[in-house]
């Protein structure tokens, strides 16, 4: 980098955990870094997260792994697969999972987690209250252009703003959201007891079990459904408890123990795999590059991905141009990769024809934890070193 560029502040827009990381990953490597976001406050609002070895190895790459050992629940004795009313037919526990992968899976709150990133940052970091409408790049550099036109100078421009970026509107328009088929309800439920952890599977319906900290369960439940269906009157609790009648017990018990107004409801979408993330010296990361459903639970664990290669590429270039092409060669593939696996896993787990829901749930009965395991081998288990 020159030294006006190492001058000049690298911007991020959207301070997701995506655009966080990647804000500490520079700054730790002594770039200047300013990440602007578009809500007035911080909202406190979210449910859980899973974090998969190859994220946590990113943590520990990042000298973060404290930051949420805190945030940790006790690994669960097991967790599993099961049909809608209980009965098993998968059964994996920490120990296999962390063989096979490399390293352990956790689950934490995705607000805390958010908020633990943010109070890492140096201050002065985040701007809030900060729309992006468009940017201008010459071969010195970037501005962005804000609503109310405000225009902010840097050397680079991130676009980590999410599944329904600005950025990459303004980069490659015909790349819109895909929608998966289902909605996706999730909640934080407190004060209960489990008796199962894991998933059960229905027809077109599942719903995942997940422990977090403080007597607290994530909990998540989808359903096939049109795209863009209005709610119903009711209210998500009441039609959650009709559309899960006759499931499990733990269920409902769920349902009823989470505040009705912070259950989040959202149709599943992802994006078609891109081929190219960067123009000159603008690039994608995170969501905004490879939304992804979360069949593989790797939306956040691939964004931190992307954070620690754009900061080690930046870091070690000899120029931006440079170091946006090494960030692209060693990550396109393999965040597209991950897209399709997730995307064909959910197109499984929400089959509704009675004979293909049977042969799905028999064959993952005579699966060994093992075999079950190795589709997210190479994800989780990936190491980079060697690419970098």
């Amino acid at each position: 980098m020159t030294t006006q560029e190492q001058d000049s502040p690298i911007l991020i827009i959207g301070a997701g955990i995506g655009g966080l990381a990647t804000a500490l990953a520079l700054q730790q490597a002594g770039i200047a870094v300013r990440i602007f976001e578009r809500t007035k406050e911080i909202r406190e609002s979210g449910a859980g997260l899973t974090l998969w070895a190859n994220a946590i190895r990113v943590l520990q790459e990042l000298g973060l792994a404290d930051l949420v050992q805190q945030l940790t629940p006790p690994a669960p004795m097991r967790a599993g697969f099961y049909t809608m009313r209980g009965k098993q037919l998968a059964q994996l526990s920490p120990q296999t999972v962390e063989e096979q992968c490399g390293g352990p899976t956790i689950a934490i709150h995705r607000v805390e987690f958010q908020a633990a990133l943010r109070e890492r940052l140096a201050p002065g970091t985040l701007v809030l209250d900060r729309q992006l409408i468009d940017f201008e790049q010459d071969i010195t550099g970037v501005t962005a252009c804000f609503v109310r036109g405000e225009r902010v100078r840097g050397s680079l421009l991130i676009g980590a703003d999410g599944i329904h970026s600005q950025v990459r509107q303004l980069l490659f328009p015909q790349s819109q959201p895909r929608y998966s088929g289902y909605t996706a309800w999730r909640g934080i439920a407190t004060g209960v007891t489990l008796p199962l952890m894991g998933e059960l599977w229905g027809r077109g319906k599942r719903f995942g079990i997940v422990p977090l900290t403080k007597e607290r369960a994530y909990w998540f439940a989808t359903c096939n459904t049109p795209e863009n269906v209005a709610e119903r009157p009711e209210g998500r609790q009441k039609e959650l408890l009709d559309l899960f009648k006759g499931w499990h017990p733990v269920v409902s018990t769920l349902i009823n123990a989470t505040e009705a107004s912070a259950i989040l409801r959202n149709d599943i979408s992802d994006l078609k795999p891109l081929i190219s993330w960067s123009k000159g010296r603008v690039t994608l990361l995170g969501d905004a590059a490879h939304a992804m459903t979360p069949n593989m639970g790797q939306g956040a664990c691939q964004a931190l991905e992307d954070a620690l290669i754009l900061a080690r590429t930046l870091r070690h270039a000899h120029s931006l141009e440079n170091a946006l092409d090494m960030y692209q060669q060693k990550r396109l593939a393999r965040a597209n990769m991950v897209i399709t696996r997730s995307h064909r896993i959910g197109l499984v787990a929400q089959w509704e024809h009675p004979l293909a829901c049977w042969l799905r749930d028999s064959l993952l009965a005579l699966t060994p934890p093992q075999m079950l395991l190795k589709q997210f081998k190479p994800v989780a288990g990936y190491t980079w070193e060697s690419s970098c």
